[in-house]
């Protein structure tokens, strides 16, 4: 089951660049969807301003790697929780899911004149 998440209220703080996300620990190629496509690990800060809280995630991407900056500014497009259960460990795991991590448009530093 994957359930999308409202993010209208969350700024995301680019908080690791893109990693290729691995078959397994004994597996080290690169992941792959059904379709082909490449899967790209990104380690995000969340912070909720109306809960005041933050956290970190780590949003699994698929496609063309994305272009981040550390410490940039982010735009989630389409997050989706989408836990599973581990068939080794038999424990619940978390994982997120995003269409698209981009830098956030308006948060781009303007070089100084």
């Amino acid at each position: 089951m994957r359930l999308r998440i409202d993010t209208s209220e969350v700024k995301f703080r680019v908080a690791g660049l893109p990693r290729p996300r691995q078959e397994s620990r004994a597996n080290p190629a690169q992941r792959r969807t059904p379709d082909g496509r490449l899967v790209w690990t990104v380690r995000l800060t969340a912070v909720d301003a109306g809960s005041n809280s933050s956290e970190t995630i780590w949003v699994e991407v698929a496609g063309d790697e994305p272009k981040l900056t550390l410490d940039e500014l982010a735009q989630v497009h389409g997050l989706v929780y989408a836990p599973y259960v581990n068939k080794q460990t038999n424990q619940i795991v978390r994982a997120f899911r995003a269409d698209s991590v981009t830098v956030l448009a308006e948060a781009r530093r303007v070089p100084a004149a």
